[in-house]
């Protein structure tokens, strides 16, 4: 029992000598890599898109399926919360949600963020 005490504890400080373990995925700063916000909320920036961003929210609303809920709350937002949320302004959210559960959840959880913010 001894034996097999001290070979984990070895193998564990050999994991946090050589980057292993929790924090071995970030970089030097601490930092995972994704982005943490600290948007300028001036003037929109659309990259994706049609243009015209109410066609971009039946779009939206219409490929990912979401329901009358999601719906009314995308409608109570203003323009630069609506890009944001659809993902057309360049950030790290996505216009089509493919491999989700549950499409709505990924919006609602966006309207939070955005509205919080």
């Amino acid at each position: 029992r001894n034996r097999a005490h001290r070979e984990r504890r070895s193998r564990s400080r050999r994991r946090d000598r050589h980057g292993g373990g929790r924090d071995g995925d970030r970089g030097r700063d601490g930092d995972r890599g994704r982005d943490r916000g600290g948007r300028d909320h001036g003037e929109v920036k659309v990259v994706g898109g049609s243009g015209d961003w109410r066609r971009d929210l039946k779009d939206f609303i219409e490929k990912n399926g979401l329901d009358e809920r999601t719906r009314e709350a995308l409608k109570q937002l203003d323009k630069p919360k609506v890009i944001e949320v659809m993902g057309i302004d360049g950030g790290r959210n996505t216009f089509i949600l493919e491999n989700v559960r549950n499409p709505d959840a990924v919006v609602m959880s966006r309207i939070k963020r955005v509205t919080s913010s």
